[in-house]
């Protein structure tokens, strides 16, 4: 307040006069409006507002050989630049890993996807060979009814033979009937040989199914290997998909093996019955 009016009162005098003018204008009393009064009480307020905050600020100042002065406190602060040292190494460390283990992973996914096409395309090769055997079985039972067909004709037709005999002609109708018993023996033996040579064709196809059905199953094995293993880095949708798709695949190949097998077994049988009479 006091440097305030004798700023005042300096601006005032214009910095002029000699000592005697200057202590009868400190003599003068200044006159201020109550508006300049309160501006000038404002400011010393916030004057002793700044002086308290500059002192506090002061104090709150730690010296600076802190860290010497307190050891405890600059061991901990160099043991904590070094701990976030090792972890930040670390997380670099672990980052170079994930990439890594990414890149590996996109590798096996590729490995596992040509080994899943191939077996696909093995499968399919195996499916479209065993149609063929199936249309081959079906050829054969044409052929084999047909030939029953022929030996029933034949045999109906030796009956009837015999049953004609006549007591007048003994003689003649016995060399006729020992002729035609001749040729129809020997038909019947034409059969049978036609029969018997059908019937090493259809073991030959039958090996050859069962073999065929050997080297499915095996695919099989190891496609489900190959799902098994990729199904690990699947998500649990991808899986559920995948595990429902080839159980229906499957249980289709399954159910038309179990019908091949079936009627191929009842063919073997059919042959081997006519093979014994």
């Amino acid at each position: 307040m006091a440097g305030l009016l004798a700023w005042a009162a300096d601006v005032v005098g214009g910095h002029g006069g000699n000592s005697n003018q200057d202590d009868d204008f400190n003599n003068i009393p200044l006159i201020f409006s109550p508006e300049q009064q309160q501006y000038v009480q404002e400011l010393d307020r916030k004057a002793s507002s700044l002086t308290r905050l500059i002192q506090d600020l002061r104090l709150r100042l730690p010296p600076p050989d802190i860290s010497q002065r307190l050891p405890h406190l600059h061991a901990h602060s160099l043991a904590s630049n070094a701990a976030l040292a090792l972890q930040l190494n670390a997380h670099s460390s672990t980052r170079e890993q994930a990439q890594l283990r990414e890149e590996t992973l996109q590798q096996e996914n590729t490995a596992y996807e040509n080994a899943i096409s191939d077996c696909d395309g093995k499968i399919h090769e195996k499916v479209q060979e065993a149609d063929m055997l199936r249309s081959k079985l079906k050829e054969m039972d044409e052929i084999e009814k047909n030939l029953r067909a022929e030996l029933e004709d034949a045999e109906t037709n030796f009956h009837a033979s015999h049953s004609r005999k006549s007591a007048d002609s003994v003689v003649e109708s016995t060399m006729s009937a020992e002729d035609e018993s001749n040729a129809e023996a020997s038909k019947k033996s034409a059969i049978l040989d036609k029969l018997e040579k059908k019937k090493n064709e259809l073991v030959h196809y039958i090996s050859l199914l069962i073999s065929m059905e050997e080297t499915v199953k095996d695919l099989e094995n190891k496609w489900e290997s190959i799902q098994n293993k990729a199904s690990k880095q699947l998500s649990p949708a991808q899986r559920e998909k995948a595990l429902d798709k080839q159980l229906h695949s499957l249980i289709e190949q399954l159910a038309a093996k179990q019908a091949s097998i079936m009627m191929s077994f009842s063919e073997r049988n059919i042959l081997n019955v006519l093979g014994t009479s």
